[in-house]
C-alpha cells in the first residue's frame, strides 16, 4: 500500500473529509486531494501532525512495513486479476512489478503474484514470445519467494517452481527442488481446531474448517485421479481408465458443476484421440460455463465464504479453452474434426 492510500483509507477510517483534513493542517483541500491521488506528497513538516490526525505512525504512513496481511494479498491479487480481464496481461504484470517493488522482502506476496504471472499466461493466452518472458519473470519470484518468504511460503515456492521445471524437462533442477521440500506430514492443526470446535459446540466454526479441508483434498484427489486415468491409458488398460473417469465424475460431481465432472473422461478422450467423444464431453463442458455456478450451492460447501460468479469468467474460460486446443499439437486430431470446428463456431461467434 502506497502513502496516498495510506492517507485516504485513514481519513475515511476516521470519518474526516478532504476538506476537514485540510482545515486541520493549515492546507488547501486540493493539496489533500493531491496527496490522495499521487500528485504529489505531504510536505515533512507536516508529517507528524498528519499521522496524529490520521491516528497512526510515520512507519505506517511510509509503509515501512515488511509484511501484508493474507487478506491484503488476497486484495492484490483479486485487483490484479480484473485488470487482466479488462485492460490486458501487460497491465496486470505492470501492476505486478508495482506491488513487489513496494514489498520487496514479502515471500507471501512474491509467491501469490508468481502464481498469478503464471495463471495469467495461461488463462489470457499470451503469445509465445511473451510467455517466455512471463514464465521467466515467475522463476524470479518464486526463486525470490524461497529466500524471502516463511518455510511454509519458501515450500509452496519451491513447489511451484519444480513443477515448471518439469513441465520444461529440466528434472535435474526439480529433483533439487523436490529433495528440499519436507515428507508428507499427516498432522493436521485444522482437524485440532475442528476437534475443539466440535467440543465448545461451535458447530458453523467447525464446518467452515472441514469445508475448506474438504475442498483443498478434493483438488488433490482430482488431480491423481486424472492422472491414474492418463497412465492407465497409456498401459493400455482402456477399461480401467473409462471406469476412473466415470468415478472421477461422481467425485467431482460434489461441486455441481459438469465443467469438472467432465474433466478427467475429457482427458482420457484426448489420449484416446477420440475426437467424437471429445466433442460430446466438451458439449457438456462449455454448456456449464454458460451458466453462473456458485460453489456454496453444494450441499457439503454451505459455509464456504465465496465470491459472486463473475458472468464474464465462463466466456473467458470458453475462449481460453479453444485457443489451448487450436494451439497444441496433441490436439491436432480434434481440430481436423467437422464436429469440433461446427461447436467452436457456435461458442465462438
Amino acid at each position: 500500500m502506497q502513502m496516498k492510500d495510506v492517507i485516504r483509507k485513514k481519513r475515511r477510517e476516521r470519518g474526516l473529509t478532504q476538506e476537514q483534513v485540510a482545515e486541520r493542517l493549515g492546507v488547501s483541500a486540493p493539496a489533500v486531494n493531491k496527496w490522495e491521488s499521487g500528485a504529489s506528497y505531504p510536505d515533512i513538516t507536516l508529517l507528524s501532525a498528519l499521522a496524529r490526525l490520521l491516528e497512526t505512525d510515520l512507519n505506517e504512513l511510509f509503509c515501512f512495513r515488511e509484511n501484508l496481511t493474507k487478506e491484503e494479498i488476497t486484495g492484490y491479487a483479486n485487483e490484479i486479476g480484473e485488470i487482466a480481464r479488462k485492460d490486458g496481461v501487460e497491465k496486470a504484470l505492470e501492476l505486478v512489478r508495482e506491488r513487489i517493488r513496494e514489498y520487496p522482502s514479502c515471500g507471501e506476496l512474491l509467491y501469490q503474484m508468481g502464481v498469478m504471472v503464471r495463471g495469467m499466461s495461461v488463462l489470457f493466452m499470451v503469445p509465445e514470445e511473451e510467455l517466455a518472458k512471463n514464465q521467466a519473470f515467475a522463476v524470479e519470484l518464486y526463486e525470490r519467494a524461497i529466500t524471502c518468504g516463511k518455510p511454509a511460503t519458501a515450500d509452496l515456492a519451491r513447489y511451484g517452481l519444480a513443477s515448471m521445471h518439469i513441465q520444461e524437462g529440466a528434472y535435474e533442477k526439480a529433483e533439487e527442488l523436490v529433495s528440499q521440500l519436507p515428507e508428507y506430514q499427516a498432522p493436521d492443526r485444522r482437524q485440532l481446531l475442528i476437534s475443539m470446535y466440535m467440543k465448545q459446540k461451535r458447530y458453523e466454526d467447525a464446518a467452515k474448517l472441514l469445508e475448506g479441508k474438504l475442498n483443498g483434498q478434493l483438488q488433490e484427489v482430482f488431480l491423481m485421479l486424472n492422472q491414474l486415468a492418463v497412465a492407465a491409458v497409456r498401459e493400455g488398460d482402456r477399461e480401467r481408465a473409462l471406469e476412473i473417469a466415470e468415478y472421477s465424475r461422481k467425485v467431482m460431481g460434489i461441486y455441481q458443476w459438469d465443467y469438472s465432472a467432465c474433466t478427467v473422461a475429457f482427458t482420457v478422450a484426448v489420449e484416446e484421440k477420440d475426437a467424437h467423444r471429445c466433442v460430446q464431453l466438451l458439449r457438456e463442458m462449455l454448456g456449464a460455463l454458460s451458466k453462473p455456478w456458485e460453489l456454496g450451492t453444494s450441499l457439503l460447501f454451505a459455509h464456504l465464504d465465496t465470491k459472486e460468479s463473475d458472468p464474464k469468467m465462463g466466456r473467458l474460460m470458453t475462449e481460453s479453452l479453444f485457443r489451448l486446443i487450436e494451439k497444441e499439437d496433441e490436439y491436432t486430431f480434434l481440430r481436423e474434426c467437422e464436429e469440433f470446428q461446427e461447436l467452436k463456431e457456435k461458442y465462438m461467434v
